[in-house]
């Protein structure tokens, strides 16, 4: 055996191994710092898409370590462009310009195949395919050192493996493109951007609870959710909706329940903003609906006039919250609106158990009228009492402004649209 044979049945196997951990990557989130620096090893450009996670330093220790790296929004997005995680897989190992010069080839010759048909538009609908990517074919067109074949590379066994299909078959040809298309997207991103700045591990003693909530963070679907996927989250890098139990402090319970906690700040905001008496949040159901199992909750603000801008379903500005708050969803929403109704009849089962917590309550409205959910009385006493006093005080203000800054900034660009709606209808 050659040594040219022998380097390249070790790269196949590192590349086996590299897209092992791609699968753990995605199923747990992350990845701990010694399997990571194996995957990076294999994909550098990967070092600016994965969010480094420190573990608290020890007495002695004169630094932080990083312990661990968790998914960032481009490869959770990248995620939801492929039709499956086998594609994802490959479409990471990529970022490694030796793995996926063999698939540029490929793209290549299908290009020169679609270039010499009669019909044009199988050739357009292939550089369509492979989007901002067609620049690495083009380059590989235009190259004299290779002439593009469609032959089965080093990977073809596990390209089958996951895909059904070797990148070299007809069949393939879809695949193929998304795969180059998502790398050269991730490759984009990774040389635009500087590896993000570490964050810590989750505290799961709830002494800093609202430091989970960090700028990098990723934040677990609701189990409801996340159950439809096969997927482990790790707690210790992610915040992940835990089991809880009957009369537990609410401190605990927050620290078990980042989506309880979220609501019960959502409420806290909505309550401090009205004794302002300038305004506020409106958290209406639906006339006909359940308070106790509502298939959609609607916010809305209200402007010191007392007129009101729907700003859309709870939903919709939680998602919006937590991209202000760079807290990123895993998985990801599809960008749809079965997916955004979805989680609006998941957090169905939070507002019961908000309410059960007499953490929310429910206001009856009139005839035809929507109720409105407010803070009840006894949980807004305690927010301003130990333990929960640190906790909706200086600890979470980060959030509180960005909650209300959020309503605030939506509210005011709704009501310009309108008025500039209203001055061209005027000037007709």
């Amino acid at each position: 055996m050659d040594s040219s044979t022998t380097r390249q049945n070790s790269d196949t196997l590192n590349s086996e191994a590299a897209l092992s951990l791609c699968l753990q990557l995605w199923q747990q989130g992350g990845l701990n710092a010694n399997k990571a620096a194996l995957l990076l090893a294999a994909a550098p450009a990967l070092r600016s898409l994965l969010q480094p996670i420190l573990q608290p330093k020890k007495n002695d220790a004169e630094n932080d370590i990083v312990n661990a790296y968790s998914l960032t929004a481009p490869l959770l997005d990248a995620f939801n462009d492929l039709s499956q995680s086998g594609e994802w897989q490959l479409a990471l190992l990529g970022l490694n310009p030796d793995v996926r010069q063999h698939w540029i080839n490929l793209a290549a010759a299908r290009c020169q195949e679609a270039g010499a048909m009669n019909d044009t538009m199988v050739l357009v609908k292939l550089i369509q395919q492979l989007g901002n990517a067609s620049e690495w074919v083009l380059a590989q067109l235009e190259s004299t050192a290779t002439t593009p074949q469609i032959i089965a590379g080093p990977l073809a066994q596990t390209e089958r493996d996951l895909l059904g299909h070797s990148l070299n078959d007809n069949a393939a040809i879809p695949a193929l493109c998304r795969i180059l298309r998502t790398s050269h997207t991730l490759f984009t991103v990774s040389e635009q951007n500087e590896p993000p700045a570490p964050i810590q591990v989750v505290d799961l003693t709830a002494k800093q609870l609202t430091n989970n909530w960090c700028s990098g963070r990723l934040l677990a679907l609701p189990n409801t959710l996340l159950d439809e996927h096969d997927l482990k989250p790790n707690t210790d890098w992610l915040l992940v909706s835990r089991s809880s139990h009957d009369n537990m402090p609410l401190t605990a319970l927050f620290a078990q329940q980042p989506w309880l906690f979220l609501l019960s700040l959502i409420i806290f905001v909505q309550d401090a903003w009205a004794a302002e008496q300038r305004g506020g949040l409106l958290l209406t159901l639906p006339a006909g609906q359940n308070a106790f199992a509502p298939g959609q909750i609607n916010v809305a603000v209200q402007g010191i006039e007392g007129d009101e801008v729907s700003l859309g379903s709870l939903a919709e500005f939680i998602v919006l919250l937590l991209g202000e708050l760079n807290i990123t969803l895993y998985p990801a929403l599809d960008a749809n609106t079965e997916s955004i109704n979805r989680l609006n009849r998941v957090l169905s089962s939070f507002i019961a158990e908000l309410l059960a917590q007499k953490i929310w309550q429910f206001t009856e409205a009139g005839r035809g009228e929507s109720g409105q959910y407010r803070i009840h009385t006894s949980f807004s006493d305690a927010c301003y009492s130990l333990p929960l006093a640190p906790l909706f005080g200086y600890k979470s203000q980060t959030l509180q402004r960005a909650v209300k800054q959020l309503a605030q900034n939506c509210y005011a660009n709704k009501k310009r649209a309108a008025n500039r709606i209203n001055l061209q209808g005027s000037s007709l």
